[in-house]
């Protein structure tokens, strides 16, 4: 399957990233250069885009939801932040990120906010949704069943379903979401040209798998090559490894219970899985105690590298590499040697410290910046600033 018969399309990608970029806090996120790390990792390059500052929440899924519930607003036919925007509540479910972007959002367009939660959400993440202006709704049971709690709430005509999870097909919110996201791609594609390079490998961490496969349309589109992509998710709940082993979209079963809190979902969204069922050349599945691992180094620096921005969720695409670069048969069977260039995604910044437990403040000095250290070299700066 081409890139052509992907959804959402190319016209709704580039549409999405025309009104994101007008949006007066937009600014690309940069893409760093990791040379400490690839050394570690005996590769010959790692190449990360930092998502941990975009637009002031430390994540991409601040991407997906505004514009979804832009896009909905606007086919209502509504000015999106007038007056008439006050009688409808946007809901969706989320695992942290989704729903504190969609709280933003709804703010931005003057709407209202509810957000569903599975029992065993994160309580700083749920917080900092409320703290946010969200109604929080919390589910007993895990995610997925968040899922269909915000579909039934949607069936009211003033409640506005933005969902980036699509467990069936033709939900064109989803599409949208996945157009949001699909913008960090284009960015990628075109800071990877601005230096020449392209990546051997892409490693993307997956939930429901929007944000991947919005990044895969994006990287394909912008450069018309097809990226070759590894699928990394927690062990726990490693539905997409379990659909494109068996072809379709499957669910697995459990509390999905990991400290990668965004990857704790039972089922893939149907239009991520058609994205990545056609870019993947792999999957892995990593347990909490790499992913802390990878997390613990990365936020204290890697030879020489300065510390990474990163968090729980965030880092689990650059732990997936972690994992498969010092597994000797992974190694080999990913292809991945010292001439590999690896594009991977850190898709969210650092809890604020107030949100936080305190075993989850891995580098206190590196998150607060209160001792400076040598920062991750951008590939936009010029290269008398590299710290390697």
């Amino acid at each position: 399957m081409g890139v052509d018969a992907l959804i959402p399309g190319k016209e709704e990608i580039y549409r999405a990233l025309e009104l994101i970029s007008s949006w007066g806090e937009y600014h690309p996120s940069p893409l760093l250069f990791a040379p400490g790390l690839a050394q570690h990792l005996g590769i010959g390059a790692v190449l990360i885009k930092d998502e941990s500052k975009r637009f002031g929440f430390g994540g991409v899924k601040a991407l997906g939801a505004p514009y979804g519930l832009k896009q909905q607003l606007l086919d209502l036919g509504l000015v999106p932040g007038s007056a008439d925007c006050t009688r409808f509540t946007a809901v969706a479910a989320t695992d942290g990120n989704h729903g504190l972007a969609l709280a933003w959002a709804a703010t931005k367009f003057n709407c209202r906010a509810r957000i569903y939660v599975g029992k065993d959400v994160n309580a700083g993440r749920v917080q900092r949704i409320r703290d946010n202006g969200a109604e929080i709704v919390v589910i007993n049971g895990t995610y997925d069943d968040a899922v269909i709690a915000a579909e039934n709430a949607a069936r009211d005509p003033d409640v506005l379903l933005i969902t980036d999870t699509d467990y069936h097909g033709g939900i064109k919110v989803t599409r949208d979401i996945m157009a949001g996201y699909a913008v960090m791609g284009i960015e990628c594609a075109r800071q990877l040209a601005d230096t020449r390079q392209w990546p051997s490998h892409v490693f993307l961490q997956c939930g429901v798998g929007g944000m991947a496969a919005g990044c895969v349309l994006g990287l394909w589109h912008e450069s018309g090559r097809k990226p070759d992509v590894i699928t990394v998710e927690a062990t726990e709940a490693a539905c997409v490894k379990q659909s494109l082993a068996a072809g379709v979209p499957v669910s697995v079963s459990g509390q999905l219970l990991t400290r990668m809190v965004g990857l704790s979902c039972g089922r893939p969204s149907l239009p991520a899985f058609d994205t990545l069922k056609t870019v993947a050349r792999g999957s892995v599945a990593i347990d909490d105690t790499t992913a802390l691992t990878a997390q613990t180094a990365l936020t204290r620096g890697v030879g020489g590298d300065g510390p990474l921005d990163c968090w729980d969720t965030g880092i689990a695409g650059l732990a997936g590499l972690w994992h498969v670069a010092q597994n000797p048969a992974l190694r080999v069977g990913y292809g991945l040697d010292h001439n590999s260039t690896v594009l991977v995604v850190n898709s969210e910044g650092p809890m604020p410290a107030h949100y936080a437990r305190p075993a989850e403040l891995l580098s206190t000095d590196a998150m607060t910046g209160q001792h400076p250290r040598p920062q991750l070299q951008s590939l936009e700066e010029p290269a008398q600033n590299s710290t390697s």
